[in-house]
């Protein structure tokens, strides 16, 4: 079996990754600017256990709503999903691992890195999908739960 065909993706990947990320950006600048006190240069700093809060936002919001609502707001808006590449639902360790691999190809250089690396490789997986064995999927796609076999197309 061959993994469905992700090519036409590649565009509504690119924007629910713009949707999520302003998204999460724009809730983590807000957070600090009322909740952070302003340093000497007038910079809001957020301190202690306080600081935490964007991270478990960051997790909450990419990491579970991936692994058990089917995705982000921007996925679920333009009805694609990741899949596990051996035909089983995505396991939560799967999505931390993709997620992780944003730190590297999307957050700091806007998803240059990752949209560059997803339309260089055959099944428009970026660095993330490739090391946790997952895939997008448009929702419309069957998914059989059989393994698939990369080798053959």
């Amino acid at each position: 079996m061959t993994l469905p065909d992700t090519k036409p993706y590649i565009e509504k990947r690119v924007a629910a990754t713009f949707i999520d990320y302003t998204l999460t950006f724009a809730l983590t600048f807000s957070y600090i600017y009322i909740v952070g006190q302003p340093d000497e240069n007038g910079s809001h700093v957020v301190t202690g256990l306080p600081a935490l809060v964007p991270i478990l936002f960051w997790f909450l919001y990419f990491v579970i709503c991936e692994t058990y609502v089917d995705g982000t707001l921007g996925h679920q808006l333009l009805k694609i999903k990741v899949v596990s590449v051996d035909g089983k639902n995505v396991s939560l360790s799967q999505i931390f691992m993709r997620r992780l691999a944003d730190i590297l190809e999307i957050a700091w250089c806007f998803g240059l890195i990752a949209y560059a690396i997803a339309k260089s490789t055959q099944n428009n997986q970026r660095l993330g999908d490739i090391w946790a064995k997952t895939i997008v999927i448009d929702k419309k796609d069957t998914f059989p739960n059989e393994k698939f076999d990369f080798e053959t197309r």
